[in-house]
């Protein structure tokens, strides 16, 4: 007999379950505890110059995401993955446990309710994506691997980065590895247009409070729409 196929829900963090931004969470721990304030200056001041040659056109919006988001790393360069941890647990706690979506957890606690395990899918750090579950009671992460050498993080990542097509290969990979989970039962919950790589490969998609983009791709496609689509920047 065939293996009757299992559900699985995958749901983005930013914008998504969690009002805030990690990057302003580990800025503000950062500055909390005095910690590696060089290194985040350095990466605030390099990386709003990005953002201005994205604003002016000169760098796509695509390419200003990945390297922040690659580039986020060196705010944990030189720790060792306990001392990390404890960086991981700071931000669960303080920023990101206190801005959750109740709106949004309380449909991944229906699914979880109807047997449907509920895994964060996100380009969050894995380590700190796997704390963020395991303190909602979530059954799993998939996120951006962190590089260690030598028992420290080394501020780069693991390619590639869980974003845009790294997302949906994330979520792939873990797809291959559960034969028994149909993609055309599945659930996915994301945010922004460039999660629609991993929104299509499920058979449920979900708009959350969604960017202009991803609202007007989801109306037109008749996804589901979860709040209000957000204003343009």
């Amino acid at each position: 007999m065939d293996k009757v196929a299992r559900a699985v829900v995958f749901c983005d963090l930013d914008g998504t379950l969690y009002t805030g931004h990690i990057w302003q969470a580990l800025k503000r721990h950062h500055q909390t505890q005095r910690m590696k304030l060089p290194t985040l200056y350095f990466f605030l001041y390099t990386h709003m110059a990005l953002g201005l040659l994205y604003r002016l056109g000169m760098v796509s919006e695509e390419r200003f995401f990945r390297e922040w988001a690659v580039h986020m790393a060196w705010l944990l360069s030189g720790l060792t993955s306990r001392r990390a941890q404890q960086v991981f647990d700071w931000v669960t706690a303080e920023d990101v446990l206190p801005k959750l979506r109740a709106d949004v957890l309380a449909r991944l606690r229906q699914h979880q309710a109807q047997g449907e395990p509920v895994m964060l899918l996100s380009g969050t750090f894995q380590p700190l994506l796997a704390t963020v579950a395991a303190r909602l009671g979530l059954d799993g992460a998939l996120g951006t691997e962190l590089a260690l050498h030598n028992g420290r993080y080394n501020g780069r990542i693991v390619p590639p980065l869980c974003f845009t097509e790294g997302k949906a290969l994330r979520q792939e990979a873990y797809l291959n590895v559960h034969p028994e989970v149909d993609p055309a039962t599945c659930t996915a919950y994301a945010d922004t247009y460039f999660d629609l790589p991993a929104l299509e490969r499920v058979g449920h998609p979900v708009a959350v409070y969604p960017e202009p983009r991803l609202a007007a791709v989801s109306t037109e496609r008749g996804w589901p729409i979860v709040g209000n689509p957000r204003e343009p920047d």
